[in-house]
């Protein structure tokens, strides 16, 4: 009986030994793998080497009608007549736009110190800022040719508090 128990132990210690083995073996021929080799540099080499390393870029395709339906809806944007300047109603002007941007567009509110907050969304290389503050709301808009583009509506001394 002790005998065989000696044996199954020692089978176990040999599976767990092969178990380990396995696993640095594994992690050492991936890490070699993921890590580029040093190669001593030469003039010939090295633009080879730099080309052969350079990580594979991400081609994005955005067609210029996105481009310009964010424009047309930063300018729909500036022309609105109501001004909102109440953060518990953010949420529904940022749906309110968000709805007929392109899809790619990225938007967030942002609370900010002393009651201001903004709501900033973006299409590449475009944004829109909406910024409600102590003196007023404030439009930004950079366009599609990285022109920027500001309105306001600044607040009489008495309506300073609603920011």
């Amino acid at each position: 009986m002790v005998k065989v128990m000696l044996v199954i132990c020692s089978v176990l210690v040999m599976y767990v030994v092969w178990i380990i083995a396995f696993k640095i073996y594994k992690a050492r021929y991936h890490g070699q793998c993921l890590k580029p080799e040093a190669v001593p540099p030469s003039s010939q080499d090295q633009t080879s080497i730099s080309n052969a390393q350079k990580p594979h870029e991400l081609a994005m395709t955005v067609d210029a009608y996105e481009l310009e339906l964010f424009d047309d809806i930063a300018k729909m944007l500036f022309k609105q007549p109501a001004i909102i300047t109440e953060r518990t109603q953010a949420e529904g002007l940022q749906q309110k736009w968000l709805n007929r941007m392109p899809l790619q567009t990225n938007s967030v509110i942002r609370k900010m110190d002393l009651g201001e907050w903004s709501i900033y969304w973006n299409f590449y290389g475009q944004s829109i800022e909406y910024y409600v503050g102590r003196y007023g709301v404030f439009y930004t808009h950079v366009d599609r040719h990285g022109e920027e583009h500001r309105y306001e509506h600044r607040f009489e001394s008495d309506h300073a508090h609603c920011a």
